[in-house]
């Protein structure tokens, strides 16, 4: 009997709901998207793998190590390190809860962050997360349009994740979806799934962030230079759209009328992330193979 495949559609499709799309996205949309995350997550791993001790056994801090150029999404995982502990909860909520940070959580991967933070940078934690606050801003238009019945629909969808309750079986459908070799080599340790998992719904929450402003982008038609809109994106600046005065979308619709995300949006997304703007400096060397990735 042939083992049935493994997907995780109907998480993604909550997920991107929670994050601003419409209440019923579109299957083949939810589908590329998952085709994108699993791509990026196992090229992560393998990337990862060249730090193990034995290029088979894959840990947290591989994946973490991975993280060490962008302070931002590290101090996001500090974040939801320090929530995984106050809550008592493992990925349910991955890197959404946002709490008054009086002291750092003293687990394996916090240890080995504060090791590898010789400036501090990492688990300072003052600086105002712009992405993060953006997300919260969305949501929360959104939920302000929505009745009683519809809310506890979007919370449920906020709540979605790659590893709703943390139990071996889970971690094993997210190992198994990863790596469904059935004879390989790699061995995946718990914290390793566990950060996989968090660095899985970041990528469906940046993939969803960075659509939502290729539309934004798009309705730009009373601009005389729209042929130029979107110039300034690039896979490390994308985030600063929000920045040049785009008014807000309308998320009143998300539930009444928005068009969901579509596969042309998601592509043109992936376009400009793979195609950033010329004279990006990385003086001679070579790019690591992650440096596309949205999780990291």
């Amino acid at each position: 009997m042939e083992k049935q495949k493994i997907t995780f559609t109907n998480e993604i499709s909550r997920m991107m709901f929670g994050f601003g799309d419409s209440h019923v996205p579109n299957p083949d949309t939810v589908q590329l998207v998952e085709n994108i995350t699993l791509e990026q997550l196992r090229t992560i791993v393998q990337e990862a793998l060249k730090y193990s001790f034995d290029g088979k056994t894959l840990k947290g801090e591989e994946l973490i190590f991975l993280m060490r150029h962008n302070k931002l999404k590290m101090r996001r995982f500090v974040k939801y390190l320090y929530n995984k502990k106050l809550k008592g909860i493992d990925p349910r909520s991955i890197g959404e809860i946002d709490v008054d940070l009086e002291e750092k959580p003293k687990g394996y991967l916090m240890q080995f962050i504060e090791k590898i933070d010789e400036t501090g940078e990492f688990t300072d934690l003052t600086e105002m997360d712009e992405i993060k606050h953006e997300r919260d801003l969305r949501a929360d238009r959104i939920s302000q349009a929505l009745d009683e019945q519809q809310y506890l629909e979007f919370c449920r969808a906020r709540s979605a994740s790659f590893c709703s309750k943390h139990t071996m079986r889970n971690l094993e459908r997210l190992k198994t979806w990863i790596d469904p070799d059935p004879n390989s080599e790699i061995t995946f340790r718990l914290e390793a799934l566990e950060v996989l998992a968090y660095f899985a719904y970041q990528t469906v929450a940046e993939i969803t962030d960075y659509a939502l402003l290729v539309r934004k982008d798009a309705k730009w038609q009373h601009d005389p230079l729209k042929q130029t809109c979107g110039s300034y994106y690039s896979a490390t600046m994308f985030n600063c759209a929000q920045r040049f005065g785009a008014p807000s979308l309308d998320h009143s619709r998300v539930l009444s009328g928005q068009s969901p995300i579509s596969v042309s949006e998601i592509k043109e997304v992936m376009r400009r992330v793979r195609s950033p703007q010329s004279g990006t400096l990385n003086f001679g060397g070579k790019c690591p193979e992650t440096h596309f990735c949205f999780a990291l």
